[in-house]
């Protein structure tokens, strides 16, 4: 699972000159190549910035024909050869996945000159954006997805550990508390509680896991959820997306005072339709990285410097120490 990546000075510089190359509709053009219908003839081309980091960036592509069709794809560039490997990991889904359902989106093409993996572009709403009486049956869908993902018979990569998981938090908490020393009362308590639930885990087999996974991944497109961004997949205890998902929704209802009074019965409507679908998962490992993920999301509060962060460290590590306790078995010592 690709972490963290800091891509060099050079890897930052290449990015950028390859974006301000590629929004010229000339070389788009290109890269798209052999993903247009062989009878559709380009006459105009429209290119505009989706997301941009230091390294990796995502353009929609428009693409009008002479009789007046367009065809619209999502171009992504990468700092490095990484695209290479999600595109591997891509084609080794796509095996096992029926198209036109529920499912990831995956890329049609990798131009490896460029760094660059070609998918169609998809129109919906983001399910962190829908926040009405549609939210609940799309969360349970968006669960089911999830476990549809990590049942597949794939192994992209070596394992993930759970104390991988750790050593990687206990890294960004090192960094929060060099930075904010202030921190340091609230996060010492919670890695040692991370360190103590780990050690009482359920043992479980890696699956394909998405790594990243949020309401923010998931596209509702009226007809179908979709699944974006692979870039963190890996192979790991399924626990961990459940968990990582879970996270980010508390998150969101904590700081987002316009949802509605219900918001916070959305977790369970996730969490129970998961367990549900993947009855093999461990619930204590799910609330185990649950916690996890929210006490990394105290060092995101504070590095973003997000509205209200100095009263949502707290509440996020409030919640993170429920769920770490809620990882412990009954009758250890908590």
């Amino acid at each position: 699972m690709r972490i963290r990546f800091k891509p060099t000075p050079a890897q930052r510089a290449a990015v950028r000159a390859q974006l301000a190359r590629l929004e010229q509709p000339g070389p788009a053009l290109e890269i798209l190549g052999p993903a247009l219908p062989a009878d559709f003839r380009a006459a105009d081309t429209a290119c505009a910035l989706q997301s941009a980091h230091s390294d990796r960036f995502v353009l929609r592509v428009l693409v009008r024909s002479h009789t007046g069709q367009e065809r619209a794809y999502a171009v992504k560039v990468y700092a490095d050869d990484f695209g290479r490997q999600v595109w591997a990991h891509s084609q080794a889904l796509a095996v096992q996945l029926q198209p036109n359902h529920d499912g990831p989106c995956l890329p049609t093409r990798y131009v490896s000159s460029a760094r660059a993996l070609v998918f169609p572009w998809v129109d919906g709403a983001f399910l962190s954006e829908i926040v009405d009486d549609r939210k609940p049956e799309l969360l349970r869908r968006a669960a089911r997805l999830a476990a549809t993902l990590h049942r597949l018979p794939v192994v992209p990569e070596p394992p993930t550990t759970a104390q991988m998981f750790v050593a990687e938090t206990r890294g960004r908490c090192d960094r929060l508390r060099r930075r904010w020393p202030e921190t340091t009362a609230i996060i010492e308590p919670l890695l040692a509680a991370i360190q103590d639930a780990a050690t009482l885990l359920d043992p479980a087999e890696p699956v394909p896991v998405h790594g990243d996974l949020a309401a923010g991944q998931f596209l509702w497109t009226g007809d179908r959820l979709v699944l974006l961004d692979l870039d963190m997949f890996g192979y790991a205890d399924p626990a961990y997306d459940a968990g990582h998902f879970l996270a980010q929704l508390e998150r969101r209802c904590l700081w987002d005072r316009t949802l509605p009074a219900h918001a916070d019965d959305w977790v369970a409507c996730f969490r129970d339709a998961y367990l549900a679908a993947m009855p093999q998962v461990c619930p204590r490992n799910v609330s185990f990285y649950q916690g996890l993920t929210l006490v990394r999301k105290i060092y995101t509060v504070y590095r973003k410097q997000t509205p209200d962060w100095v009263q949502l460290a707290p509440q996020l590590a409030a919640r993170a120490r429920a769920a770490l306790e809620d990882a412990v078995p009954s009758g250890q010592p908590r």
